[in-house]
């Protein structure tokens, strides 16, 4: 029995017992569940590029007709060698069309069944994680200490450097994604082609969501006390067509993010650590406003907060005609309050 946690899964395919022959790949990360295939695909066939050694199967096809997965399973090649079989498992029972191949493994041959996410319990995910020559691999989320590596890989690889800060940068705002990583990782690369090193301003330009949009630099301006700039900002918010309603639901989940994070914090937590538990992925400029906001205000006093913000929102709703200078007053109301620790205690 082998089940493989998404953190130790590279290592793991990257060097598999001689001996399996079933791998199971799951999870909510597509681009992550089929890289994983692949490299799983292409360890088997020893880097053959031939492709009547690797078959690509739909799962509720296989399902429906049980006995093609034991044709493909059982047939000896014309050239020799070994083959990989590729199911991708969609809504239909595959157990049916398994359980014969692991009562008698085909010899060989390989299989891999990549499926989105499976429950503890699921029946496919049970019957591999019981399987002697099988494994269970998990796909979620990179975490940091994953993409650390990853990123390094990529960099080195187009013969360059990535600075710490950028480093720093480019881990909190991926993850999300497998493939999205990748992609993100090669729109720098190539921004940063006939250069050397890749700073964190290349992060910021680059990487998608790396700069604070409009709308938040406007919230984080209100939630630093920044009146005469809130003024400038809401004007040309506004002016470019930018949405009230928008602007306060917004407002209200930037203020109920920094009371879960201030709870965290209240608890003993520091500031980074804090925002690793809460899984918080933000570009530097983004984490230094909400670094600053966190160390200004207490859990409390941002919780007294919210319920007048939720009114103001829902003033902006009923009233559309006045939602502009209803949404800029909440923004000043929320601005002028005192932002020091004692002030927020009071």
């Amino acid at each position: 029995m082998s089940v493989v946690s998404s953190s130790a899964a590279d290592g793991f395919i990257r060097r598999p017992p001689k001996d399996f022959r079933f791998f199971l790949v799951y999870g909510p990360d597509e681009g992550l569940t089929h890289e994983r295939s692949r490299t799983i695909a292409r360890n088997a066939l020893e880097g053959d590029p031939d492709p009547l050694r690797l078959v690509r199967l739909e799962g509720d096809a296989v399902a429906l007709d049980p006995g093609v997965l034991a044709d493909e399973a059982y047939a000896i090649p014309m050239f020799g060698g070994g083959r990989v079989i590729w199911i991708d498992a969609q809504g239909r029972d595959l157990l049916p069309a398994l359980d014969p191949l692991f009562a008698k493994p085909p010899q060989d041959c390989t299989i891999i069944v990549k499926s989105p996410h499976l429950r503890k319990g699921a029946g496919l995910r049970d019957a591999f994680e019981k399987l002697a020559n099988g494994a269970s691999i998990e796909c979620y989320e990179d975490e940091t200490k994953a993409l650390g590596p990853l990123i390094d890989a990529e960099i080195a690889a187009a013969g360059l450097e990535i600075a710490t800060e950028a480093r720093a940068a480019l881990i909190g705002l991926l993850g999300a994604d497998r493939q999205s990583t990748r992609n993100e990782i090669a729109k720098l690369i190539l921004h940063g082609r006939g250069r050397k090193r890749v700073e964190v301003a290349d992060v910021e330009a680059i990487v998608s969501d790396a700069a604070p949009s409009g709308l938040d630099r406007l919230i984080d301006l209100a939630l630093t006390g920044e009146l005469a700039a809130v003024e400038a900002h809401a004007e040309r918010y506004f002016r470019d067509g930018g949405d009230a309603n928008a602007l306060m639901a917004r407002l209200i989940a930037k203020l109920t993010l920094l009371h879960r994070l201030r709870l965290e914090m209240e608890q003993g937590r520091p500031f980074e650590s804090a925002c690793q538990s809460l899984f918080i992925r933000l570009s530097p400029a983004s984490r230094r406003a909400l670094a600053d906001q966190a160390s200004t205000r207490t859990a409390e006093s941002i919780r007294m907060r919210l319920p007048a913000v939720r009114a103001a929102s829902a003033r902006v709703r009923v009233e559309p005609r006045l939602a502009e200078s209803l949404a800029t007053r909440a923004l000043w109301a929320l601005g002028s309050r005192p932002r020091g620790a004692k002030a927020d205690r009071s």
